[in-house]
């Protein structure tokens, strides 16, 4: 938070009929993460390119009892410039050693720093150079928040503009999309549920994505998920089956989960983190097309290093990701 190749024409030929749609879309075409995803986030806080950090993370991921996605954010870069995806290459292989990668280009933190040209440039940078190790790409990162546009003032790197508009946040994210899409690559976009706490009208969840995303991403994404910040909304719990329900008919193909979920900017007590962790990977509504999730945004931070004990925060995020259904 803050946050299909075309087919050859020869496959068309050799393929027979009832394999078309499986075998032939694309030779790029990638495969959908186990169900239940056993998600957790390496948080930007943390940088996967340190080795004394990165070898401390990956004892904790492959003691997991299950086998888990690690969303990777891809940090921008620092006021000297920016990362290149490369930089990235052999941290994110180390990863998707130990478990499956979703992989976050620009966090919804950074999303008004870019033009939608810059954008669009940076992930084909990133898809290029660590599409093999990548196995789902968020397309949006809490794409409806309303900070993801305006003054460029405090991005760093330094912004190339001064603003960004709404209308550039809606074109950054189509333009992912359909890139991706047409890599052959796995999508998802990230909805920030709002509906209870203060927002501008327009950025409620429901309203923004009914007015915004198009119908080919409404019938085409792989995944649609939600990240909810339940400290920064007074406590509220939300009716899951219902928000779910109502997503499942606006998006009819597209898998659906819990993105991210954590304490935020000020960090709470390990009884209230174990709450959070216990109730949300826990979540599982009555719809069809539910695949899991959690991605704990701060599991870089309280879970790293390993720690076994039976009160740990690891212990606790483990039998929580274990007991998904």
């Amino acid at each position: 938070m803050r946050r299909q190749m075309q087919p050859r024409a020869v496959m068309a030929v050799i393929c027979p009929v009832f394999f078309l749609f499986a075998l032939c879309v694309g030779s790029g075409a990638q495969s959908l993460v186990p169900e239940p995803i056993h998600g957790v986030t390496v948080d930007d806080k943390n940088d996967i390119r340190d080795d004394a950090f990165l070898a401390k993370l990956l004892v904790s991921l492959r003691h997991l009892s299950v086998k888990p996605t690690a969303r990777i954010v891809y940090a921008p870069g620092k006021k000297n410039g920016y990362f290149p995806a490369n930089s990235y290459l052999d941290a994110t292989k180390q990863i998707k050693s130990a478990g499956y990668v979703f992989g976050q280009p620009v966090d919804s933190f950074y999303m008004r720093c870019f033009t939608p040209a810059e954008h669009l440039n940076r992930f084909k940078d990133y898809v290029t150079t660590l599409g093999a190790f990548v196995d789902i790409w968020e397309v949006g990162n809490e794409i409806n928040g309303e900070w993801l546009f305006g003054k460029t003032k405090r991005c760093s790197p330094k912004a190339s503009v001064n603003s960004t508009s709404q209308a550039d946040v809606v074109s950054k994210m189509v333009e992912a999309y359909d890139y991706l899409k047409s890599q052959g690559k796995v999508t998802a976009l990230t909805l920030y549920y709002n509906t209870p706490c203060r927002r501008p009208a327009a950025n409620e969840i429901f309203t923004w994505a009914d007015a915004n995303i198009p119908a080919r991403m409404k019938t085409g994404l792989d995944y649609l998920l939600v990240s909810y910040y339940e400290v920064d909304c007074h406590g509220y719990k939300p009716d899951w089956k219902q928000v779910f329900s109502q997503l499942a008919t606006m998006f009819p193909n597209s898998k659906l989960g819990i993105s991210e979920f954590g304490w935020s900017d000020k960090r709470t007590s390990n009884p209230i983190i174990k709450d959070l962790v216990q109730r949300h990977y826990a979540i599982h509504p009555s719809v069809s097309n539910w695949a899991g999730g959690g991605f704990y945004w701060e599991f870089a931070i309280d879970m790293v290093p390993y720690d076994p004990a039976s009160g740990s925060l690891w212990n606790s995020i483990n039998t929580a990701m274990a007991n998904q259904k």
